[in-house]
């Protein structure tokens, strides 16, 4: 493999707007935060944002409907139609529940949607307290962000076929399908053991230092291995992380004592230099201090800062082979994925349920480690049994790799764009680094993501999804029921990623022409940062506080452990909700608060938690029961919307995944194919 010379070589320095998406313009009607976020992220790769009352043509309209009509008392029915009318390109609308599914018409909060995401029924830290409430709009930020994946999408098929689309997204949904994606794919594949990441770690947790806390979690032996030498000799009777598990109380109180002694940026620098995944818990501004310091800037101080930030490279090439290359459709855009765990293989599957073709890259000496790892459906341990690879790998075909004496036979060839999350040294000798890829004949898109970046002096940490929360703010700015800090109970950093690198993409394949190679640095701790941008210079004590005349709060029946997450926006429909209980509520000073009732009937039924919610619904109140992913796996109404793709394999049989959050209006679900299987030896 030959490379072309190259010339021109920016370094990683900046985070410069991209035009890919230049002569593109979108219009949103009306405002809100998912709205906001879409319309940056659109205006970050190059698209015009006009103005709402701006009469123009656009390609792209965005229309939010989650918290309500917008324009008055208009049915869902009655707006798809008037949509099919007026537009002429691309029409994206998010609502809380589909428009074609059985609850068009109801409306969702922030609160709500993470209640019937099920992200919240993941986040407790006992069924006497209320879920820990993330601050920040985090849910329907990330709506957000998959509205703008699905006009990309959208784009693509509009100029292939000349035909106006109506994309229907589903904020449920996108919850679903990203921020649960781990718990949806335990509890799809009947796996009997507890979901998320956290239960294999010894240690794990927030551990309290002479000047703050660090986040430790521990789950590859060889982690394990780094940890007890660094802690050596005060756990050299523990060979094994699965002994450490066994004794994980022992093995959190020796780490207790040793960080008791250090400072937070000590324990971080001496133990991720042993190779274990420890970040300090940053303060947001605390973080943006460091950032700074170690080359890596970042700003959050403004509400306009850029909600894709990257380090982004460009290169271009001498050689004569190298002209221009113009839009390519999503057809015909081959994708190499040698990503492993989560956030690359997510967003290269989503390319591919969108009609990429996507290669998955493995290695067969060093498979991906949910691969290995499970958990496994069925509690059956194999291959190709493992619920999280499953889940985060669909609409793939496979691709070896053989690595002998420290070089790859890979050939980048064949793809224009190249997504891994490995480390730089692991990047390196696999031969997907950002240089190998724009050393290559272009023009490509090369897009690196890791904990920290791929630039500076954190390059090498490691790190998983609720290091990350901690390293990037989020943990600081969090408090759980008891008014503590706390971390929500799901991978959060990971699936956002995801879904920007499918919008990295999906706005790169449409560019009018590519003259250069593009490589760009993700740091998840400084996109998780981006979004809590509003908190900044507020105390705990603002960030839950309601807006005035609002209350977000949840609801339990005394003698019942199941809750209902209510959002009222006015008086009048906080007196709705209190007529409806036949009861007063108390002063609703915080968000997440935690109201016991006493025992009512409904209609002449004993009330629960589910009734509740419906009750409310119907009087256009938002209103979720708090779900887990096992209750959402079997929830009929989840099942009719088509969210679950069956699929079918040939060593595991059928399965199901949960698929994209949006659909055509008026086509069929988006269907999937299984993840790429590994040969099952007699």
């Amino acid at each position: 493999m030959t490379p072309a010379a190259a010339s021109g070589t920016a370094t990683l320095t900046s985070r410069p707007e991209v035009p890919w998406l230049s002569g593109v313009s979108v219009r949103t009607v009306g405002r809100s935060v998912t709205l906001d976020v879409a319309a940056r992220v659109l205006s970050q790769l190059g698209a015009s944002v006009l103005a709402e009352d701006d009469v123009a043509r656009v390609d792209i309209v965005l229309a939010d409907r989650i918290g309500g009509p917008g324009d008055g008392a208009e049915s869902a029915a009655d707006y798809v139609a008037r949509v099919q009318e007026a537009n002429t390109a691309v029409w994206v609308t998010a609502s809380a529940y589909g428009l074609s599914s059985s609850r068009a018409d109801a409306f969702a909060s922030e609160l709500t949607l993470l209640a019937a995401g099920g992200i919240l029924g993941h986040s407790r830290i006992g069924d006497e307290w209320a879920p820990t409430v993330p601050p920040g709009d985090l849910a329907l930020k990330l709506v957000g962000y998959s509205m703008a994946v699905a006009a990309l999408h959208a784009v693509h098929a509009w100029r292939a076929t000349g035909t106006p689309v109506h994309v229907d997204l589903s904020a449920q949904e996108a919850v679903i399908a990203t921020g649960l994606t781990l718990e949806m794919a335990h509890a799809l594949s009947g796996c009997p053991d507890e979901g998320g990441s956290a239960r294999y770690g010894a240690p794990s947790g927030f551990f309290d230092c002479l000047d703050g806390s660090v986040y430790v979690l521990v789950l590859e032996q060889h982690q394990w291995e780094a940890f007890r030498g660094a802690l050596a000799p005060a756990l050299d009777d523990i060979d094994t992380l699965v002994a450490a598990r066994e004794h994980s109380d022992l093995v959190n109180e020796q780490l207790r004592s040793w960080t008791a002694r250090r400072t937070a940026e000590e324990c971080e620098r001496l133990l991720q230099g042993a190779g274990v995944p420890c970040t300090e818990v940053n303060t947001l501004d605390l973080l943006v201090q460091r950032a700074q310091a170690v080359g890596r800037p970042l700003d959050l101080t403004s509400a306009e800062a850029p909600p894709l930030p990257a380090l982004i490279q460009t290169r271009t090439h001498d050689d004569a082979t190298s002209r221009p290359r113009p839009t390519t459709s999503i057809s015909q855009l081959r994708v190499l994925d040698a990503g492993h765990v989560l956030a690359v293989p997510l967003g290269a599957a989503w390319l591919g349920a969108m009609g990429a073709e996507v290669t998955k890259l493995e290695d067969p000496q060093r498979l991906d480690v949910y691969r290995r790892r499970g958990p496994f459906a069925d509690g059956k341990p194999g291959l190709n049994r493992s619920a999280y690879f499953n889940q985060l790998n669909f609409c793939k075909v496979p691709r070896d790799t053989t690595i002998a004496d420290g070089v790859s036979d890979l050939d980048l060839e064949p793809f224009e764009v190249v997504l891994h999350n490995l480390t730089p040294r692991r990047a390196s000798v696999v031969g997907v680094s950002i240089d190998d890829v724009l050393d290559q004949r272009g023009p490509k898109l090369a897009i690196a993501s890791s904990g920290f970046g791929g630039a500076g002096a954190w390059a090498n940490y490691r790190a998983y999804g609720h290091n990350i929360h901690a390293f990037a703010g989020l943990v600081a700015a969090t408090r759980d029921g008891r008014g503590e800090m706390g971390d929500m109970g799901t991978p959060w950093a990971d699936p956002l990623t995801s879904v920007a690198i499918a919008a990295w993409v999906l706005a790169w394949s449409l560019a009018p022409e590519h003259d250069v190679s593009v490589g760009i640095d993700i740091s998840m701790a400084e996109l998780t940062a981006v979004q809590l941008t509003s908190l900044h210079g507020q105390d705990v004590d603002a960030v839950y506080t309601p807006a005035p005349g609002e209350a977000h709060f949840f609801l339990r029946i005394e003698d019942q452990l199941a809750m209902t997450a209510v959002s009222t926006r006015s008086g009048a429909e906080l007196a709705t909700v209190e007529n409806l209980l036949g009861q007063s509520l108390p002063a609703l000073g915080t968000v997440g608060q935690l109201v016991t009732v006493r025992g009512l009937e409904i209609e002449g039924g004993e009330a629960s938690a589910a009734t509740i919610a419906d009750e409310l619904l119907a009087r256009g109140i938002p209103a979720s029961v708090v779900l887990t992913a096992d209750e959402l796996a079997r929830d009929p109404f989840v099942r009719s919307t088509g969210l679950y793709q069956a699929v079918e394999s040939a060593d595991r049989g059928g399965y199901e995944v949960t698929g994209l959050p949006w659909r055509f209006v008026g086509e069929p679900r988006i269907g999937v194919s299984p993840a790429p299987e590994r040969p099952v030896e007699d």
